[in-house]
């Protein structure tokens, strides 16, 4: 397929092959691996929930996240924004699911709905994706890296950030001795939420205004051509 528009059916073929067999999948083993692996280490506690948040949290999932969204648009060859972001969106959607189901937890299940980072994070890769392309297409040298930068580092630290904060909050308000740690608690999971509702916002406003440009060119499109 070469540039075409993506239709209901395709959203499925990329939510089954790239998000669910490939992504989630190997995800799933590669952090069992990890699990086998980093027990031998001897980190325990709260150095070792930092660690897997930066390691086997962002860098593992959004590794094959990404590369299942890079074969689909290898294949698919995304033609517009739009389909990009929903594309990477999708992939995010199917491990979100899978995760929190693997996990059985019931308030990382509820944290994951008031909070759907990773489709959030996927809808925004996708987005900066886009724009990468297209600037490394025009020769835009600088445009090319910083979106390249926002595309896949960026969300790996937000990533990293998000679930080592939320660690951090745990261990405050169950393990530490500190006197002052339900204080501080409250007050990271203060900034914690912020940020997650601002991040939420602006993504969703950005996927908007992408999606109703999308519309507006096709309308436009068929205008021209009526």
């Amino acid at each position: 397929m070469d540039g075409a528009r993506l239709k209901g059916r395709d959203h499925w073929v990329i939510a089954l092959l790239y998000g669910f067999l490939y992504a989630s999948l190997l995800i799933i083993i590669t952090e069992i691996i990890w699990d086998g692996v980093f027990k031998f280490t001897g980190i325990t506690g709260l150095k070792k929930e930092i660690i897997e948040s930066f390691f086997r949290a962002a860098l593992l999932e959004e590794f094959f996240k990404f590369t299942g969204f890079r074969m689909a648009d290898n294949k698919y060859r995304f033609s517009c924004k739009k389909d990009s972001m929903l594309a990477a969106g999708t992939i995010g959607l199917v491990y979100a699911v899978v995760e929190k189901v693997a996990s059985g937890n019931l308030m990382a299940i509820i944290l994951g709905i008031l909070f759907p980072m990773h489709i959030l994070w996927q809808l925004n890769q996708g987005r900066h994706y886009y724009d990468y392309k297209q600037a490394k297409a025009a020769g835009e040298q600088q445009t090319k890296r910083r979106e390249l930068f926002l595309a896949v580092p960026l969300i790996i630290l937000i990533h990293g950030s998000w679930d080592a904060v939320i660690s951090i909050i745990g261990y405050l308000f169950e393990e530490s001795g500190w006197k002052s740690a339900e204080l501080a608690g409250g007050l990271l999971t203060v900034v914690l939420v912020i940020f997650g509702v601002t991040y939420m916002v602006i993504t969703i406003k950005r996927t908007l205004a992408v999606t109703r440009a999308a519309k507006a060119a096709e309308q436009q499109k068929e205008g021209e051509t009526s």
